[in-house]
């Protein structure tokens, strides 16, 4: 692990942009926010994918290659193509190569490379006592040690990710990383790039690791891209799709999502606005119900675990043949199934919604038949007076 570079301060890839073909697009809706949308249509537009997200790539990429050149006419002077000297440079070296390196020697010892990575470790260790309690470790996610700033996950997500690698440095489970542990995963790291195992790292080893891993890059981005024009969605670019509608409703930037917040998908209040949908107070419920389903602490608000937590169970329950993609056909039939669901959530609603039936009113008092009087008696009067 880089502990001086903790992961909670990686840089971030860009945002994914789903660009297949029209149908699927208008069937990857945000399914987070499903119990909404697919009951009223007004609400169901597909979000817009943001532009400019900015993003901090860990090594710059190589350019993409270029055509070869045309070849030269006989009799005539070759001329350096344009991407010549581009080929020509070298892939840069990491700034912590280069932060070691202060001598210009072009290599990095082990014992340089440890004492670099465990910087932060001492840092951190406010008790002097060569082990890091959670609370220790967990100020990784704060400044001096991680700034906040564009392309930087909230402060709270930084916490998340640190209390889980909490948990894979803690190998003996004893609550503590102790100083063994860190260094273990740091001499780990400096094998990677000791390819020829002497215990010193090179530029040219370096530079070759990093063209590996940038040729990693560029094969999966083709995969994505293969997958991209099937029409298929991986876990990974359907998490981004769930994200980015979340983000849409964090109004006040703050990292997490309020009941208010997401109440805003119930869509306009009852008028002229709103024709043709259900009654406010029910879209509103069923929006807070599904808010419910998504907090799975009970705090009353949606944070990045949680929503990314959320849209992996629904991948998973999407993904009707288990293999790893979804396709236009699984996504109409998570549709219609959660068309069914919220039908049934409706009929249980519904009734509470509608307004009490006005009580019946009186039937007019039919006149009753007087009985007959007995012949020779005035009407009305007595018996005993004949």
């Amino acid at each position: 692990m880089n502990i001086d570079r903790p992961r909670i301060a990686a840089d971030t890839k860009p945002p994914f942009k789903y660009a297949g073909p029209p149908s699927m697009i208008r069937l990857v809706r945000p399914i987070l926010f499903a119990a909404v949308a697919v009951t009223f249509p007004a609400l169901a537009q597909p979000p817009p994918t943001p532009s400019g997200q900015p993003s901090r790539p860990a090594v710059q990429a190589s350019p993409p290659a270029q055509p070869a050149p045309q070849a030269t006419p006989p009799g005539q002077p070759a001329s350096p193509g344009p991407q010549a000297g581009a080929a020509a440079a070298p892939i840069p070296l990491p700034a912590w190569f280069v932060e070691i390196d202060t001598s210009k020697k072009g290599e990095v010892t082990r014992e340089e490379f440890v004492k670099y990575r465990m910087k932060t470790f001492d840092q951190l260790d406010a008790s002097k006592d060569g082990k890091l309690t959670l609370d220790e470790f967990l100020k990784v996610a704060e400044p001096p040690f991680t700034h906040d700033g564009p392309g930087v996950p909230p402060l709270e997500e930084r916490r998340n990710r640190a209390r889980a690698e909490f948990q894979n440095l803690d190998t003996n489970r004893d609550g503590f990383v102790e100083r063994a542990e860190a260094e273990a995963l740091v001499h780990a790291e400096f094998n990677q790039y000791d390819t020829n195992r002497d215990n010193k790292v090179t530029e040219p080893e370096v530079r070759l690791i990093i063209q590996r891993s940038l040729q990693r890059e560029t094969a999966e981005r083709q995969q994505a891209e293969t997958r991209r024009r099937q029409g298929l969605v991986a876990i990974n670019d359907f998490i981004d799709m769930q994200l980015r509608s979340a983000d849409q409703l964090d109004k006040n930037h703050d990292g997490k999502i309020s009941q208010q917040e997401y109440a805003t998908i119930a869509g306009p209040a009852d008028g002229p606005q709103a024709q043709g949908l259900p009654p406010y107070e029910l879209r509103r419920q069923i929006a807070i119900r599904k808010f419910q389903e998504i907090d799975t602490n009970k705090d009353g608000q949606l944070d990045r675990v949680e929503l990314t937590a959320h849209a992996v169970r629904l991948f998973l329950e999407m993904d009707l043949n288990k293999d790893h993609f979804l396709n236009e056909e699984e996504f109409k039939k998570a549709q219609e199934a959660e068309a069914a669901k919220l039908k049934a959530i409706i009929q249980t609603l519904q009734p509470a919604q509608q307004p009490r039936p006005a009580p019946a009113q009186p039937r007019p008092a039919q006149v009753q038949p007087q009985p007959q009087q007995p012949p020779g008696l005035a009407p009305g009067l007595p018996q005993g007076t004949r």
